[in-house]
C-alpha cells in the first residue's frame, strides 16, 4: 500500500507539472495572439465556451434561449470558474481533471497487469500528445467526462456499484458520449451481480441524469433532446431569432470566404459540409474519388454510415452478452470499443480522441505498445482532418486484428506488439 501511494503521488506531481506547462503555453498563445503551428487548433474556448458562459450568467437559459451542444453540467462547472479578469480561469477544471485522470488509469492498470506496468502506462498517458495539445493547451471539452468515466469503470471493477452508477451519470452529465459506455457497463455488472442490483444501477443512473437535466427537460424537452441527441428540430416550432448565434462569437473575417484562393478540393468539400465541420468516412471519398454527379448520393452514404454505427455497436453488445464471464480486460476493451466505434462511424473532430486515450493506453503491455501509442498520437495530430476517421478505422482494425483473422479464416500469427 505504501508503494502504491508513493507511485500515485509521483504520478500526480509529474502529471500536474507536465500539463500545467502546456496550460501556460496555451495561455501565452492566447495572450500574445501567437498561432499554434498544428492543424485542428480550434479556438472553441474563446469563441464558444466563454460567450456561452457569459450568456448563461446574463440570465439566458441554455436550450431555451440559445443552443448548447452538451448536457448542462459542463456549463455549470465552467460558469463556476468564470472570472472576467482572468481569461484562463475556465480552463482550470479542464486541465486539472485531465491531470487527475492519471489516478484511475493507474488503479485500473494495476488491477490488469501489476504495479510496474500500471506506472509505465500512467506515465505514457500523462505524456499523451493528443491530450497535451487539445486539452491542456487548447482547453477543449473531453477531460471532465473522461475523468468520471474512468472513475466509474474503476468502481465497477472493484464492486462499488452505487458509486459507479453515480459517477457514470455525472460523466454523461458533462458530455453525452459516455452514454455509449453505459450498456457495456450494465452487461458487465449483469455478469457479476444479481439482476436486482443491475436494475438498481440503471435506476440510479437514470435518476441522476434526470436530476442534472432539470429544469430544461421540463421547460423545453424538445430543444433539450435536440441538443443532446440531435433529434430533428423541424418539428420543434419557431426558435428565437438568435438561437444559434447567442453563446457563440465568430472570429473576425469568418463570415466571408474568398473562394478564389481555395484549392479545388476545398471548393468541392464545401458542397458536402462546412470546412470547419467534423470529418466522416464518406467525405474524402466524395471529395477525392467521386465526380460531382454523385453528390446526391452523399446523404445516402451518411445514412448507411449511421446504420453501420448501430450495427457495429450492436455486435459489440451481443458479443459482450454472449460471454459467460467477462474478464476485466475484456470489459475495458468493450468500453474503449464503444467510444472508438462512435468516433469512427460518426462525424468527429480529432480532439474527441482525447476521451479514449486513457483507455487505449491501458493495453500497452510492452515497450513497443507504448511506442505505438505515441506514434498513433503523433499521426493523429499531423494528419489532415479528412483522414481522421480512417486513422481510427486502422486503429480499430489493429485492436481487432486477431478476431478479424479468425473471422476471415487467416492462420494465427504471433506478433510482439499486442494491445
Amino acid at each position: 500500500m505504501l508503494r502504491v501511494e508513493r507511485n500515485l503521488v509521483t504520478l500526480l506531481v509529474f502529471s500536474f507539472v507536465v500539463k500545467f506547462l502546456f496550460f501556460v503555453l496555451g495561455a501565452e498563445s492566447v495572450r500574445t495572439g501567437f498561432p499554434l503551428p498544428i492543424s485542428e487548433a480550434w479556438r472553441d474556448y474563446a469563441y464558444a465556451y466563454v460567450p456561452m458562459v457569459q450568456a448563461f450568467r446574463s440570465g439566458y437559459l441554455p436550450y431555451r434561449d440559445f443552443f448548447h451542444a452538451y448536457p448542462p453540467l459542463f456549463l455549470y462547472v465552467l460558469a463556476l470558474f468564470y472570472f472576467p479578469s482572468h481569461f484562463w480561469s475556465m480552463a482550470l477544471p479542464l486541465v486539472v481533471s485531465d491531470a487527475l485522470t492519471v489516478i484511475p488509469v493507474y488503479l485500473i492498470g494495476k488491477r490488469l497487469s501489476g504495479e510496474r506496468k500500471a506506472f509505465l502506462v500512467s506515465l505514457a498517458f500523462a505524456l499523451a500528445p493528443i491530450n497535451l495539445f487539445y486539452v491542456d493547451c487548447l482547453w477543449l471539452n473531453p477531460p471532465l467526462t473522461t475523468l468520471f468515466l474512468l472513475i466509474s469503470v474503476h468502481c465497477l471493477l472493484e464492486g462499488s456499484y452505487d458509486t459507479s452508477a453515480i459517477t457514470i451519470a455525472v460523466s454523461i452529465g458533462f458530455k453525452q458520449t459516455s452514454l455509449l459506455a453505459l450498456p457495456v457497463m450494465l452487461l458487465f455488472a449483469a455478469k457479476r451481480t444479481p439482476r436486482k442490483r443491475v436494475l438498481r444501477y440503471f435506476v440510479i443512473v437514470a435518476c441522476v441524469c434526470f436530476a442534472l437535466s432539470v429544469p430544461y427537460i421540463l421547460l423545453e424537452p424538445r430543444r433539450y433532446l435536440y441538443s443532446i441527441f440531435r433529434v430533428p428540430i423541424s418539428a420543434f416550432g419557431e426558435l428565437p431569432e438568435n438561437y444559434f448565434q447567442l453563446g457563440f462569437t465568430n472570429p473576425s473575417g469568418s463570415g466571408t470566404m474568398e473562394t478564389a484562393t481555395m484549392a479545388w478540393y476545398e471548393l468541392k468539400w464545401m458542397k458536402y459540409a462546412p470546412l470547419n465541420a467534423p470529418a466522416s468516412l464518406p467525405l474524402p471519398i466524395f471529395v477525392f474519388l467521386l465526380p460531382e454527379t454523385f453528390s446526391d448520393m452523399y446523404p445516402k452514404a451518411d445514412l448507411a454510415l449511421k446504420v453501420l454505427l448501430l450495427t457495429a455497436y450492436g455486435v459489440l453488445l451481443y458479443k459482450t452478452h454472449r460471454r459467460g464471464y467477462v474478464q476485466d480486460r475484456d470489459f475495458i476493451k468493450g468500453v474503449l470499443y464503444s467510444l472508438l466505434i462512435l468516433f469512427t462511424f460518426n462525424p468527429a473532430y480529432k480532439y474527441y480522441v482525447a476521451g479514449a486515450t486513457p483507455l487505449l493506453v491501458l493495453f500497452g503491455q510492452r515497450r513497443g505498445d507504448l511506442i505505438a501509442f505515441g506514434v498513433f498520437n503523433a499521426a493523429l495530430l499531423a494528419a489532415p482532418r479528412l483522414l481522421t476517421p480512417y486513422l481510427l478505422l486502422l486503429l480499430l482494425g489493429w485492436l481487432l486484428r486477431f478476431q478479424l483473422g479468425k473471422m476471415l479464416g487467416a492462420p494465427k500469427i504471433r506478433l510482439q506488439l499486442e494491445f
